[in-house]
């Protein structure tokens, strides 16, 4: 399994027995969106996840994504059929007792000060759009030029503008706080504009005592693809939002955009994720379209890290089907990774900087030279991310003492994780050797190619075996 699985958890998949199949199909991070929910739901959600890896003795990745500054209604009683060429009222305000097409709530006021009549409000991915007629204190009226239906909490967008808000609300940090405190293993900054905006939120993890965490950057606006390589150089991971895209992009523009994304990625060698109407389809029904299958395959294709599954399993009615149907279309997929990973190689491969990379690529040309299982022991995770950032074609396994440097690992390519208990690094080695024996990746006879990165008071030391 090179290519991981990620999906989101909601009201269709909250249930213990869904997170826990979910899991047994191959998942390795769930992602709980803040934008949604209660912090007694996110935290529910948290201990199943943990109790299904507890179970199975597979580590998983919890990812918590904050709502950042979006544009987002409020709470609507109930959803709001528009009909094409209709007038729709948005007015200031958190909520409405009672919907109607003559007020629709956003509580934000900077939206009504900052709008123009001709502009184009954009929701629900792009399958609503509204040009806007007249606006006033407190007011914005567009005329509909799709049909659709409007719900509580949709994010929208002004096409064509970013609105010049803080990256971060007060909710947003809160929301950081509470990841924190729940032993989350990444959190997912939406609406990034700069490298700046990653580096701030650093320091706030410094601030709050969440250093561990990982920071999965996602990439939505024009100003973060005209930032594009300052920002993935910076970040833990970086995720093509195709939603957001689709809104501040034409959609004949998306797999541009997402090739673009996904070779700046591979060129810098951080870790990318796909997201976004993989199987949009399944939302409704119990199989994919064929275009939906051969868009998944493109993103492998492509060299991607990892897939997530959005709406597909939060608030899907087949959430178990869409992760049985990812896992398929991944699997024959990877049958035929021979035909495509020359060019993944060659881009995560090329203009090599500094002795520790060099050494990775000539342990992992080595063993697949020989034909043999590439074994790692990482206490930190460094050595481990290092090689998979190179896209290795035969099979990873890798060890470590510590459960939340494995979470972590989880959602990167190829890596296959074991949990051992060692206090140093020469036990550290040979108990992965006796794990892998084990649990049956290596068996005697079996050529495997061993590595380790030291760390030392004044230096690290990369250590090479071959058994």
């Amino acid at each position: 399994m090179f290519v991981k699985k990620i999906v989101s958890i909601g009201p269709a998949s909250g249930k213990y027995e869904i997170v826990k199949a979910m899991a047994e199909l191959g998942v390795n991070g769930f992602r709980i969106n803040f934008a949604h929910g209660s912090p007694e739901e996110w935290r529910q959600y948290a201990e199943f996840v943990r109790r299904a890896e507890s179970e199975l003795g597979r580590p998983l990745a919890l990812i918590g994504d904050v709502q950042g500054p979006s544009i987002r209604l409020g709470e609507i009683k109930n959803p709001v059929v528009v009909k094409k060429g209709e007038v729709i009222r948005f007015v200031y305000a958190s909520s409405t007792n009672e919907s109607s097409p003559k007020g629709i709530p956003v509580p934000l006021r900077r939206f009504f000060e900052f709008i123009d009549v001709g502009d184009v409000i954009v929701m629900d991915d792009g399958k609503t759009r509204m040009q806007v007629i007249d606006r006033g204190p407190g007011y914005v009226e567009a005329t509909a030029l799709t049909d659709s239906i409007i719900k509580s909490r949709k994010t929208l967008t002004i096409a064509g503008k970013e609105l010049d808000i803080p990256l971060l609300s007060e909710k947003d940090k809160a929301c950081i706080k509470f990841a924190i405190e729940n032993d989350f293993d990444y959190i997912g900054l939406s609406y990034v504009r700069a490298p700046e905006d990653v580096e701030s939120v650093r320091e706030l993890l410094k601030k709050y005592g969440g250093d561990s965490l990982g920071i999965i950057t996602k990439i939505e606006t024009r100003s973060a693809l005209k930032n594009l390589g300052d920002i993935v150089e910076v970040s833990d991971v970086v995720l093509v939002a195709r939603g957001d895209l689709g809104m501040n992009f034409g959609l004949e523009e998306i797999h541009t955009l997402q090739k673009q994304v996904v070779d700046a990625c591979l060129e810098k060698r951080t870790p990318v994720i796909v997201a976004t109407q993989l199987l949009e389809s399944m939302v409704e029904n119990p199989i994919p379209t064929r275009a939906e299958v051969v868009d998944v395959t493109v993103a492998i294709e492509m060299g991607v890290d990892a897939l997530m599954l959005t709406g597909e399993t939060s608030v899907g009615k087949y959430p178990v089907e869409a992760v049985q149907w990812l896992k398929r279309i991944a699997d024959h997929a990877e049958t035929r990774i021979s035909t495509f990973m020359d060019r993944i190689v060659s881009k995560a491969r090329d203009r090599l900087e500094g002795m520790r990379l060099r050494f990775a690529k000539g342990v992992i040309e080595l063993a697949e030279d020989l034909g043999a299982k590439l074994l790692v022991f990482s206490m930190y995770g460094k050595t481990a991310r290092r090689i998979a950032s190179l896209k290795p074609r035969v099979p990873i396994y890798v060890a470590s003492p510590n459960i939340r440097v494995l979470r972590k690992l989880s959602i990167l390519w190829g890596l296959n994780l074991m949990l051992v208990d060692a206090k140093s690094y020469d036990e550290g080695m040979q108990k992965t050797l006796e794990k892998a024996m084990e649990l049956g990746h290596v068996g005697y006879g079996e050529l495997a190619v061993l590595t380790y990165g030291l760390r030392e008071p004044r230096q690290r030391v990369e250590i090479l075996r071959i058994e």
